[in-house]
């Protein structure tokens, strides 16, 4: 799932959203960590106020739902092989749908950090299926980097359908007796325009507080890497020509607007902040553009050698993605009094893929097909944090 040929990608993004590091003889990491924990001398102190950097650490408690939809269509034909010929037969089509999309989660979590660098993990509480996900963040006023890897298992919908013409002759619905998983690496950066008088981070974190309402235009980029795999022996992964593994990666570019609005803000009178009070509410939307959208499928078979029914990959099938329109949208507050901070953030991911791939052939010939899919994944996140 983790390509070599995305790797140059990653350093593109560090390159982009992280300054160059000054060249002195003081060792490389210790430069690094200089750099993404010194306070922005871009920021008007007039607009934006920089609390020193702290130890913090804060519990966080969410309600999220992730999934993933897949549409798969084929025009086939029929091997006549007693005939010694190939009668291929173009109006029998078939389509395949599956849905891998749980209830709403309740996730909690625990996330430590220091200064503009967090890490953090959050597991699911109660009901079935599985949720798991790790983040590293780094936010500074004009830049903002997450990396998250989550892991999501849940029973898989399906539908099945064979027909002529316009004419549906058989329709299947279900669903999986084993739960299908879904394991994503994603890696979101942006950069705001205005790094005189807005800082991004204000409404999500609080290591910058913003003074006055401010906003800025934003550039942004998108790394996902995905995995959506199901049981080979599952009848509708039969049905589909036995696409059990379906891998993804989708490179995105965009551009879109946040703001941050401040109904107040109380500068700090006394040590380790006493005294400071912050209000701020954030809106942010950025369209994007998938550029480097790649699907590949993987064909499971029986192994005509084992004692036991086990399937094994025997093809992959490739599609390169036409290019596709998405968008990022958040919201965002974010309270704070003397040491403490509490936040309430909202998101919404949506990415779609659609394309064209080759089958392998059997008994029926898949002349044609057709996939489409989307990613979808949205939370609602509270976060209770306290510095040192």
């Amino acid at each position: 799932m983790f390509r070599f040929r995305i790797i140059p990608v990653l350093f593109f993004q560090l390159a982009v959203f992280f300054p160059a590091v000054a060249q002195d003889n003081t060792p490389f990491v210790r430069r690094v960590l200089d750099k993404l924990l010194e306070p922005s001398v871009e920021l008007d102190p007039e607009a934006v106020y920089q609390p020193a950097a702290r130890w913090t650490f804060a519990l966080t408690g969410d309600l999220r739902q992730a999934g993933i939809s897949q549409y798969n269509f084929f025009d086939m034909g029929v091997d006549d092989s007693s005939e010694g010929v190939t009668d291929v037969i173009s109006n029998i089509w078939t389509s395949a749908e599956t849905r891998l999309r749980g209830d709403i989660h309740k996730v909690v979590g625990f996330q430590v950090g220091y200064g503009n660098i967090s890490f953090s993990l959050g597991k699911k509480i109660g009901g079935g299926g599985t949720n798991s996900t790790y983040a590293f963040d780094y936010m500074n006023a004009g830049y903002a980097l997450q990396v998250q890897y989550f892991s999501y298992s849940q029973p898989v919908d399906y539908s099945f359908v064979i027909g002529v013409d316009d004419e549906a002759l058989y329709d299947e619905t279900g669903v999986t007796e084993d739960p299908g998983s879904m394991k994503a690496f994603i890696a979101d950066a942006m950069y705001a325009f205005n790094r005189r008088s807005f800082a991004y981070s204000a409404a999500y974190k609080g290591n910058k507080m913003q003074r006055r309402s401010a906003g800025s235009w934003m550039f942004g980029t998108k790394l996902m890497l995905s995995e959506y795999m199901m049981e080979p022996g599952e009848e509708v992964v039969q049905w589909a020509g036995g696409q059990a593994r379906h891998t993804s990666t989708q490179i995105s570019f965009g551009g879109g607007y946040s703001f941050n609005f401040v109904p107040f803000h109380r500068q700090p009178y006394g040590d380790r902040e006493k005294g400071l009070r912050n209000l701020v509410f954030n809106v942010t939307a950025l369209p994007m553009v998938t550029l480097f959208n790649q699907f590949t499928a993987t064909h499971y078979e029986l192994d005509p050698d084992a004692d036991t029914i086990v399937f094994i990959p025997v093809q992959k099938a490739v599609m390169n993605g036409r290019l596709k329109f998405n968008y990022i949208a958040r919201a965002g507050i974010g309270f704070t009094r003397d040491l403490f901070t509490v936040n309430l953030s909202a998101s919404v991911d949506s990415f779609v893929y659609q394309g064209e791939m080759d089958l392998p052939d059997s008994d029926w010939l898949y002349r044609w097909a057709g996939a489409s899919g989307e990613f979808t994944r949205w939370s609602v996140g509270l976060r209770l944090c306290r510095c040192f």
